[in-house]
């Protein structure tokens, strides 16, 4: 154990006299976002670089960190360390200066919807009516930075600093979902304008990257631990199995396919979503094959793990190699002709005319485009809107067009089955060696233990100022929303989590599946929630 403490990434906490200055990077970020802002604010927008300029430049920042970070736990190296570190901390620098830049950049755009309407600067509300919390993308913003900074005051250690490692490309996921959904300001409904709101998503943003976190610990514990990257091969093999078989429609009996949604371009210059889809050439086979591949690893791995036949274990790995590459492939497929196909209009006439169905449902949506009610669309002849349907296709046809922003969830999380299977693919090579480099295992689970606890308090935090907000707008604390009930799940599984460790003195890999599936309900209660479930929050 003392010789692998001697190692040069895992060396004791930095000499620096200042009593803050292992946190220095972590102050550095902060401040300097401060700056910016202050900058924009002096030279104003046209002068400057914009929000998704510094958030791609977040992302690329926590790409490169992870880089580093990763080859000082298989090749320890203070030069890799030292970059790995400060490149992290310019990450969180681009990340909060983003989000800041976004602040002002709403502030000047709610000043030209008043002179706009006739009214002048005093008219402004204050600064809190324009925080950018209003969307998933503003969310997303803040959830990186909450992973980011977190990364960095664990960092103040460097015996933990190789968690960027695993942290920063979660975060990077987060920023490239971000990057889909787009960055388009939104005017929120009159009922949601309250002070709480930023207090609310703040907290839960910050909330959501300290469980982040917590659940990059638990995975590295369980590594540590002894659990076989075989078993890990095999429970990422079924998420990215879920993933494949949620975004994409295929059967036995029909052929697999894929579909992306269509917009039609706006009087405004924005643009319009319109509930048709379109496949997408080659994908869904890629995705079909992708799907059977992993099929094969968990069959082959848990062959092994029952028999120990190593044969099985040697194709397992193969055949995960394969699945790699075929996700790589399919994600590069989708996203090159997402941005090239054309005729997207005979493409859905063709499709339209397999199935009628899509034309009533198109229908039903022009109708309700149209400001009639639920009970009035339902006296409307199928006949009558299917009709509407097929003239709204051929007069619009040639104006529709495709864009990655259409699914910004299923895109991400087709890049998020392609992380689960690369990372196990990473920790199985030298296993021992990067168990070897990790801290103890009391370690992990110490800091396991006190991520998992912010988090618990976090989300108590959240429903309760998402409770006084609910009262405010809709004269109710609580209502069994699908993102209130989200919440509370996943706040009651960070409290079995403290509970069962307190009273029943549960450690190690119990608490590392609670960490596990508690940030899962975490996902589901950010992303699942606005883009699946019906209710209050789908405006985001």
């Amino acid at each position: 154990m003392s010789e692998v403490m001697q190692q040069p990434a895992l060396a004791k906490v930095s000499d620096s006299r200042w009593p803050l200055g292992s946190y220095l990077p972590a102050i550095l970020a902060v401040a300097g976002a401060l700056l910016m802002v202050g900058l924009r604010v002096q030279l104003g927008g046209e002068r400057f670089i914009s929000d998704g300029a510094l958030m791609m430049l977040a992302l690329a920042c926590y790409l490169t960190a992870a880089v580093f970070h990763l080859m000082n736990l298989y090749a320890p190296s203070e030069m890799a360390q030292r970059v790995g570190l400060w490149t992290a901390s310019a990450g969180v620098f681009f990340n909060l200066s983003s989000w800041g830049v976004r602040w002002i950049a709403a502030h000047d755009r709610e000043l030209t919807i008043l002179a706009r309407n006739g009214y002048g600067p005093e008219q402004m509300p204050w600064f809190f009516r324009y925080i950018p919390f209003a969307n998933l993308y503003d969310l997303s913003l803040a959830f990186a930075f909450g992973a980011g900074i977190t990364t960095l005051l664990i960092a103040h250690r460097k015996s933990f600093r190789f968690l960027g490692a695993v942290t920063l490309p979660m975060a990077s996921i987060i920023l490239l979902l971000a990057r889909f959904i787009g960055n388009e300001f939104i005017d929120l409904p009159p009922i949601l304008d309250s002070y709480w709101r930023p207090i609310h998503v703040g907290i839960a943003s910050l909330s959501y990257g300290v469980a982040l976190v917590c659940f990059a610990v638990a995975v590295l514990y369980l590594l540590k631990d002894g659990v076989k990257t075989e078993m890990m091969g095999v429970w990422s093999s079924i998420f990215c199995l879920a993933v494949l078989a949620t975004i994409s429609r295929f059967s036995v009996f029909t052929t697999a396919t894929y579909s992306a949604s269509t917009f039609l371009p706006s009087a405004s210059g924005g643009r319009i979503p319109i509930p048709l889809r379109v496949d997408i050439p080659w994908v869904g086979p890629m995705l079909v094959l992708a799907g059977l591949l992993l099929v094969g690893v968990i069959i082959e791995f848990s062959i092994y793990l029952s028999k120990n036949d190593e044969r099985a274990r040697l194709w397992g790995h193969r055949l995960l190699k394969a699945a790699l590459v075929v996700q790589a492939v399919s994600i590069v497929f989708l996203v090159s002709q997402i941005k090239t196909l054309t005729d997207i209009g005979s493409r859905i006439q063709q499709q339209l005319a397999l199935d009628p169905v899509e034309y009533e449902r198109l229908g039903r949506w022009m109708a309700e485009q149209d400001g009639l009610k639920p009970d009035q669309i339902a006296q409307i002849p199928v006949v009558q809107l299917q009709q509407a349907a097929v003239q709204f296709v051929g007069q619009n046809g040639s104006r529709l067009f495709l864009s990655t922003n259409a699914n910004p969830v299923e895109l991400a999380a087709l890049i998020t089955a392609f992380a689960a299977t690369l990372f196990v693919i990473l920790f199985s090579f030298r296993t021992d060696k990067l168990r070897a480099a990790l801290p103890p295992k009391e370690k992990l689970d110490s800091l396991m233990y006190k991520t998992a606890s912010v988090a618990f308090a976090g989300l108590a935090m959240l429903l309760i100022t998402g409770a006084v907000w609910a009262n405010e707008s809709w004269g109710r604390y609580w209502g069994w929303d699908s993102k209130e009930t989200g919440a509370l799940v996943a706040w009651l599984t960070y409290a079995a989590f403290l509970h069962t460790r307190i009273s029943r003195g549960w450690t190690g890999r119990s608490s590392a599946y609670f960490a596990l599936f508690g940030f899962l309900l975490v996902i589901f209660t950010y992303l699942g929630v606005s883009y699946l479930l019906p209710g209050l929050h789908s405006y985001a």
